[in-house]
Protein backbone atom coordinates (compact mmCIF):
# COMPACT_ATOMS: atom_id res chain seq x y z
CA UNK A 1 0.00 0.00 0.00
CA UNK A 2 1.16 3.56 -0.91
CA UNK A 3 2.13 5.59 1.65
CA UNK A 4 0.49 9.14 0.68
CA UNK A 5 2.49 11.34 3.47
CA UNK A 6 5.71 10.35 1.28
CA UNK A 7 4.51 11.58 -1.93
CA UNK A 8 3.47 14.80 -0.14
CA UNK A 9 7.07 15.07 1.28
CA UNK A 10 8.43 14.48 -1.90
CA UNK A 11 6.75 17.24 -3.38
CA UNK A 12 7.79 19.41 -0.73
CA UNK A 13 10.81 19.17 -1.70
CA UNK A 14 10.59 19.33 -5.22
CA UNK A 15 8.97 22.72 -4.68
CA UNK A 16 11.73 24.00 -2.19
CA UNK A 17 14.28 23.02 -4.72
CA UNK A 18 12.43 25.37 -7.43
CA UNK A 19 12.34 28.35 -5.01
CA UNK A 20 16.11 27.89 -3.99
CA UNK A 21 16.91 28.11 -8.02
CA UNK A 22 15.00 30.95 -8.47
CA UNK A 23 16.67 32.47 -5.49
CA UNK A 24 19.92 31.66 -6.64
CA UNK A 25 19.60 33.50 -10.19
CA UNK A 26 18.53 36.61 -8.72
CA UNK A 27 21.88 37.25 -7.46
CA UNK A 28 23.68 36.21 -10.81
CA UNK A 29 26.43 38.42 -12.30
CA UNK A 30 24.42 39.39 -14.69
CA UNK A 31 21.69 40.90 -12.81
CA UNK A 32 24.25 42.45 -10.24
CA UNK A 33 26.31 44.55 -13.09
CA UNK A 34 26.06 48.27 -12.53
CA UNK A 35 26.22 51.57 -14.35
CA UNK A 36 26.06 54.98 -14.38
CA UNK A 37 22.46 56.14 -14.12
CA UNK A 38 21.73 59.13 -16.48
CA UNK A 39 18.33 59.58 -15.99
CA UNK A 40 16.13 61.87 -13.77
CA UNK A 41 13.18 59.68 -12.36
CA UNK A 42 14.47 59.20 -9.03
CA UNK A 43 15.38 62.37 -6.80
CA UNK A 44 16.53 60.38 -3.89
CA UNK A 45 20.32 59.20 -3.08
CA UNK A 46 20.69 55.66 -3.51
CA UNK A 47 18.11 55.61 -5.59
CA UNK A 48 18.15 54.53 -9.39
CA UNK A 49 22.01 54.48 -9.19
CA UNK A 50 22.00 50.83 -11.35
CA UNK A 51 20.58 49.89 -14.81
CA UNK A 52 19.16 46.97 -14.72
CA UNK A 53 18.72 46.89 -18.51
CA UNK A 54 20.61 44.60 -20.49
CA UNK A 55 18.79 45.10 -23.67
CA UNK A 56 20.43 45.89 -27.06
CA UNK A 57 21.11 49.74 -27.96
CA UNK A 58 18.66 51.79 -29.93
CA UNK A 59 20.41 53.68 -32.71
CA UNK A 60 19.69 57.41 -32.51
CA UNK A 61 17.24 57.93 -35.18
CA UNK A 62 14.94 55.37 -34.71
CA UNK A 63 11.13 56.49 -34.76
CA UNK A 64 12.59 60.18 -35.31
CA UNK A 65 12.29 62.02 -38.84
CA UNK A 66 14.60 64.57 -39.68
CA UNK A 67 13.29 67.82 -41.13
CA UNK A 68 15.98 70.20 -42.34
CA UNK A 69 15.26 74.21 -40.99
CA UNK A 70 14.29 76.43 -43.99
CA UNK A 71 14.39 79.88 -41.79
CA UNK A 72 17.33 81.27 -44.10
CA UNK A 73 19.65 80.49 -40.47
CA UNK A 74 22.94 78.58 -40.17
CA UNK A 75 21.79 75.25 -38.70
CA UNK A 76 23.66 73.42 -36.28
CA UNK A 77 23.51 69.86 -36.46
CA UNK A 78 24.06 67.96 -33.01
CA UNK A 79 25.43 64.48 -32.47
CA UNK A 80 26.55 62.25 -29.92
CA UNK A 81 29.21 59.64 -30.65
CA UNK A 82 29.66 56.58 -28.56
CA UNK A 83 33.28 56.54 -26.86
CA UNK A 84 32.89 53.32 -24.40
CA UNK A 85 30.15 51.21 -23.14
CA UNK A 86 27.65 54.08 -22.01
CA UNK A 87 24.23 53.15 -23.09
CA UNK A 88 22.68 54.70 -25.97
CA UNK A 89 19.66 55.63 -24.47
CA UNK A 90 22.18 58.09 -22.29
CA UNK A 91 23.76 59.38 -25.67
CA UNK A 92 20.16 60.12 -27.43
CA UNK A 93 18.85 62.18 -24.09
CA UNK A 94 22.36 64.05 -23.82
CA UNK A 95 21.95 64.65 -27.76
CA UNK A 96 18.04 66.28 -26.76
CA UNK A 97 19.33 68.27 -24.02
CA UNK A 98 21.60 69.80 -25.69
CA UNK A 99 19.37 70.84 -28.63
CA UNK A 100 17.03 72.06 -26.26
CA UNK A 101 19.83 73.92 -24.60
CA UNK A 102 21.02 76.08 -28.12
CA UNK A 103 16.93 77.17 -28.36
CA UNK A 104 18.00 79.50 -26.21
CA UNK A 105 17.74 83.39 -26.72
CA UNK A 106 21.61 83.54 -27.29
CA UNK A 107 21.57 81.44 -29.90
CA UNK A 108 18.75 82.86 -31.71
CA UNK A 109 21.14 83.52 -35.38
CA UNK A 110 21.27 79.69 -35.46
CA UNK A 111 18.53 77.10 -35.97
CA UNK A 112 20.05 73.55 -33.95
CA UNK A 113 18.50 70.01 -35.13
CA UNK A 114 19.40 66.40 -34.03
CA UNK A 115 22.01 65.12 -37.14
CA UNK A 116 19.74 62.16 -37.66
CA UNK A 117 21.46 61.96 -41.34
CA UNK A 118 24.68 61.92 -39.94
CA UNK A 119 24.60 59.37 -37.91
CA UNK A 120 22.62 57.27 -40.06
CA UNK A 121 25.69 57.63 -42.39
CA UNK A 122 27.99 56.77 -39.61
CA UNK A 123 26.00 53.62 -38.68
CA UNK A 124 26.62 52.46 -42.03
CA UNK A 125 30.45 52.63 -41.78
CA UNK A 126 32.56 49.30 -40.26
CA UNK A 127 34.01 50.33 -36.44
CA UNK A 128 37.14 51.40 -37.84
CA UNK A 129 35.83 54.15 -40.56
CA UNK A 130 33.37 55.44 -38.47
CA UNK A 131 36.17 56.18 -35.29
CA UNK A 132 38.44 57.58 -38.15
CA UNK A 133 36.04 59.70 -39.79
CA UNK A 134 34.29 61.04 -36.17
CA UNK A 135 37.70 62.26 -35.26
CA UNK A 136 38.50 64.05 -38.43
CA UNK A 137 36.68 67.33 -38.66
CA UNK A 138 37.10 67.20 -42.40
CA UNK A 139 35.20 63.86 -42.75
CA UNK A 140 32.15 65.29 -40.16
CA UNK A 141 32.37 68.36 -42.23
CA UNK A 142 31.16 66.26 -45.49
CA UNK A 143 28.63 64.74 -43.80
CA UNK A 144 27.73 67.89 -42.87
CA UNK A 145 28.14 70.08 -46.00
CA UNK A 146 25.54 67.13 -47.66
CA UNK A 147 22.63 68.18 -46.08
CA UNK A 148 23.66 72.23 -46.30
CA UNK A 149 24.39 72.49 -42.58
CA UNK A 150 26.68 75.25 -41.11
CA UNK A 151 28.28 73.54 -38.39
CA UNK A 152 28.32 69.79 -36.59
CA UNK A 153 28.43 70.24 -32.91
CA UNK A 154 30.02 66.49 -31.99
CA UNK A 155 29.69 65.48 -28.42
CA UNK A 156 31.23 62.79 -26.35
CA UNK A 157 31.00 60.96 -23.04
CA UNK A 158 32.99 58.92 -21.16
CA UNK A 159 31.49 56.65 -18.00
CA UNK A 160 33.82 53.59 -17.83
CA UNK A 161 36.79 53.55 -16.00
CA UNK A 162 36.31 57.11 -14.65
CA UNK A 163 35.41 58.93 -11.18
CA UNK A 164 33.10 61.40 -12.70
CA UNK A 165 31.60 61.30 -16.17
CA UNK A 166 33.62 63.58 -18.47
CA UNK A 167 31.69 65.32 -21.95
CA UNK A 168 33.82 66.91 -24.78
CA UNK A 169 31.92 68.88 -27.34
CA UNK A 170 33.63 69.89 -30.59
CA UNK A 171 32.11 72.66 -32.79
CA UNK A 172 33.04 71.99 -36.40
CA UNK A 173 32.71 74.68 -39.17
CA UNK A 174 31.72 73.09 -42.28
CA UNK A 175 32.43 75.30 -45.12
CA UNK A 176 36.20 76.10 -43.44
CA UNK A 177 36.27 71.70 -43.14
CA UNK A 178 37.97 72.52 -39.58
CA UNK A 179 37.38 72.87 -35.91
CA UNK A 180 36.34 75.83 -34.39
CA UNK A 181 36.66 75.23 -30.68
CA UNK A 182 36.92 72.34 -28.05
CA UNK A 183 35.44 71.91 -24.63
CA UNK A 184 35.98 69.40 -22.32
CA UNK A 185 34.60 69.14 -18.49
CA UNK A 186 33.77 66.94 -16.23
CA UNK A 187 30.11 66.29 -15.19
CA UNK A 188 27.85 64.43 -12.37
CA UNK A 189 25.68 61.17 -13.45
CA UNK A 190 22.47 62.64 -12.84
CA UNK A 191 20.66 64.16 -16.09
CA UNK A 192 19.86 67.02 -14.55
CA UNK A 193 23.23 68.07 -13.27
CA UNK A 194 24.58 67.18 -16.85
CA UNK A 195 22.21 69.37 -19.05
CA UNK A 196 23.09 72.43 -16.59
CA UNK A 197 27.10 71.85 -16.97
CA UNK A 198 26.05 71.28 -20.81
CA UNK A 199 24.49 75.34 -20.97
CA UNK A 200 27.46 76.99 -19.85
CA UNK A 201 30.05 74.64 -21.86
CA UNK A 202 27.80 75.39 -24.95
CA UNK A 203 28.76 79.41 -24.04
CA UNK A 204 31.60 78.36 -24.36
CA UNK A 205 31.73 76.63 -26.97
CA UNK A 206 30.47 79.19 -29.04
CA UNK A 207 32.14 82.33 -27.03
CA UNK A 208 28.98 83.99 -25.84
CA UNK A 209 29.21 87.14 -23.64
CA UNK A 210 27.28 86.52 -20.69
CA UNK A 211 28.05 90.23 -19.50
CA UNK A 212 30.48 89.58 -17.05
CA UNK A 213 31.99 92.62 -15.01
CA UNK A 214 34.74 92.16 -17.00
CA UNK A 215 32.83 92.49 -20.30
CA UNK A 216 30.90 95.51 -18.80
CA UNK A 217 33.99 97.21 -17.96
CA UNK A 218 35.22 96.74 -21.34
CA UNK A 219 31.81 98.69 -22.84
CA UNK A 220 31.96 101.15 -20.14
CA UNK A 221 35.48 101.83 -21.50
CA UNK A 222 34.93 101.74 -25.44
CA UNK A 223 32.03 104.34 -24.61
CA UNK A 224 33.98 106.59 -22.27
CA UNK A 225 36.87 106.43 -25.97
CA UNK A 226 34.14 107.92 -27.87
CA UNK A 227 35.02 110.82 -30.31
CA UNK A 228 34.83 114.16 -28.68
CA UNK A 229 32.16 116.34 -30.45
CA UNK A 230 33.68 118.80 -32.96
CA UNK A 231 33.28 121.89 -31.10
CA UNK A 232 34.41 120.68 -27.82
CA UNK A 233 37.88 119.50 -29.43
CA UNK A 234 38.41 123.14 -31.46
CA UNK A 235 37.47 124.92 -27.81
CA UNK A 236 39.68 122.77 -26.40
CA UNK A 237 42.50 123.20 -28.95
CA UNK A 238 42.14 126.99 -28.77
CA UNK A 239 42.32 127.22 -24.74
CA UNK A 240 45.45 125.13 -24.81
CA UNK A 241 46.61 127.71 -27.01
CA UNK A 242 45.48 130.78 -25.49
CA UNK A 243 47.35 129.17 -22.39
CA UNK A 244 50.53 128.50 -23.57
CA UNK A 245 50.64 132.05 -24.81
CA UNK A 246 49.91 133.30 -21.58
CA UNK A 247 52.77 131.62 -20.36
CA UNK A 248 55.18 132.66 -22.55
CA UNK A 249 54.02 136.12 -22.40
CA UNK A 250 54.30 135.66 -18.23
CA UNK A 251 58.05 133.89 -18.57
CA UNK A 252 58.73 137.20 -20.74
CA UNK A 253 57.33 139.80 -18.15
CA UNK A 254 59.09 138.09 -15.38
CA UNK A 255 62.01 137.84 -17.15
CA UNK A 256 62.53 141.64 -17.79
CA UNK A 257 61.32 141.83 -13.99
CA UNK A 258 64.50 140.12 -13.23
CA UNK A 259 66.48 142.22 -15.27
CA UNK A 260 64.82 146.02 -13.43
CA UNK A 261 65.91 144.05 -10.31
CA UNK A 262 69.49 143.87 -11.81
CA UNK A 263 69.40 147.15 -12.46
CA UNK A 264 68.34 148.53 -8.83
CA UNK A 265 70.88 146.27 -7.19
CA UNK A 266 73.66 148.51 -9.48
CA UNK A 267 71.82 152.00 -9.43
CA UNK A 268 72.11 151.37 -5.38
CA UNK A 269 75.41 150.94 -5.51
CA UNK A 270 76.57 153.54 -7.38
CA UNK A 271 74.46 155.87 -5.63
CA UNK A 272 76.82 154.32 -2.75
CA UNK A 273 79.69 156.18 -3.86
CA UNK A 274 77.98 159.25 -5.03
CA UNK A 275 78.30 162.47 -2.69
CA UNK A 276 74.59 162.51 -0.96
CA UNK A 277 72.75 165.49 -2.07
CA UNK A 278 74.32 165.68 -5.21
CA UNK A 279 73.86 165.55 -8.55
CA UNK A 280 74.37 162.19 -9.31
CA UNK A 281 72.84 161.02 -5.79
CA UNK A 282 69.47 161.99 -7.31
CA UNK A 283 69.74 160.62 -10.52
CA UNK A 284 70.50 157.24 -8.94
CA UNK A 285 67.75 157.58 -6.70
CA UNK A 286 65.10 158.72 -9.35
CA UNK A 287 66.68 155.52 -11.51
CA UNK A 288 66.30 153.33 -8.95
CA UNK A 289 62.64 154.39 -8.05
CA UNK A 290 61.56 154.00 -11.44
CA UNK A 291 63.09 150.99 -11.76
CA UNK A 292 61.14 149.78 -8.76
CA UNK A 293 57.85 150.98 -10.32
CA UNK A 294 58.23 149.28 -13.69
CA UNK A 295 59.81 145.50 -12.02
CA UNK A 296 56.93 145.75 -9.52
CA UNK A 297 54.41 146.24 -12.65
CA UNK A 298 56.11 143.38 -14.92
CA UNK A 299 56.09 141.39 -11.78
CA UNK A 300 52.84 141.67 -11.29
CA UNK A 301 51.58 141.35 -15.15
CA UNK A 302 53.81 138.15 -14.86
CA UNK A 303 52.21 136.83 -12.23
CA UNK A 304 48.51 137.48 -13.53
CA UNK A 305 49.90 135.29 -16.97
CA UNK A 306 50.81 132.40 -15.46
CA UNK A 307 47.40 132.45 -13.21
CA UNK A 308 45.78 132.96 -15.93
CA UNK A 309 47.65 130.51 -18.27
CA UNK A 310 47.40 127.52 -15.28
CA UNK A 311 43.10 127.60 -15.20
CA UNK A 312 43.37 127.88 -19.26
CA UNK A 313 45.38 124.73 -19.55
CA UNK A 314 43.15 123.62 -16.69
CA UNK A 315 39.96 124.71 -18.86
CA UNK A 316 41.58 122.87 -21.90
CA UNK A 317 42.03 119.74 -20.48
CA UNK A 318 38.37 119.68 -19.53
CA UNK A 319 37.12 120.16 -22.90
CA UNK A 320 39.26 117.42 -23.83
CA UNK A 321 38.55 114.68 -20.71
CA UNK A 322 34.76 115.53 -20.83
CA UNK A 323 32.72 113.69 -23.07
CA UNK A 324 29.05 114.76 -23.37
CA UNK A 325 26.26 112.89 -24.02
CA UNK A 326 25.07 114.90 -27.36
CA UNK A 327 27.43 116.52 -30.26
CA UNK A 328 26.52 119.75 -28.62
CA UNK A 329 29.51 122.67 -28.79
CA UNK A 330 30.57 122.76 -25.74
CA UNK A 331 30.28 126.40 -25.48
CA UNK A 332 26.51 126.45 -25.41
CA UNK A 333 27.13 125.35 -21.97
CA UNK A 334 27.99 129.35 -21.11
CA UNK A 335 31.33 128.67 -20.44
CA UNK A 336 32.97 132.58 -19.24
CA UNK A 337 36.22 133.45 -18.84
CA UNK A 338 36.95 136.87 -17.01
CA UNK A 339 39.87 138.80 -15.65
CA UNK A 340 40.02 139.98 -11.93
CA UNK A 341 42.57 142.26 -10.46
CA UNK A 342 42.46 143.67 -6.98
CA UNK A 343 44.50 145.62 -4.95
CA UNK A 344 46.87 142.37 -3.85
CA UNK A 345 47.19 141.54 -7.85
CA UNK A 346 45.11 139.96 -10.24
CA UNK A 347 43.96 136.86 -12.12
CA UNK A 348 41.54 135.14 -14.34
CA UNK A 349 38.02 133.78 -13.01
CA UNK A 350 36.19 130.76 -15.52
CA UNK A 351 33.44 128.83 -14.53
CA UNK A 352 30.51 126.56 -16.34
CA UNK A 353 26.52 127.95 -16.12
CA UNK A 354 24.39 125.15 -16.87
Amino acid sequence: MTNPFRKASFLKRLFSLVILITFSLSFSPVAMAQDFDFSDDADDVGAGDFNFDDGPSQPLNVGKTFVMPQNGKPVNLVIFEPVDGTPQKTLDQLTEATVEKLQDEKYAEYDSVEGIPITERLNAMSEDDRANCTFEASCIADLGREIGAANVIVGRITTEGVERPKITFDLIDVNASSSKNYIEFETQNRLRKQEQDIAGALLRLFNIDTGSIDSLMTKRVVEESAPLPTGQLVGGIIVGVLALGAVGAGAYFGYTAKQLDDQIEKDIEANLDATPGSFDSLKHQAEVKADQDAASKDAMIANILYASGAVLAVVSVILFLVRQDKDEDIFANDLYISPSIGTDGGGIVTGFTF
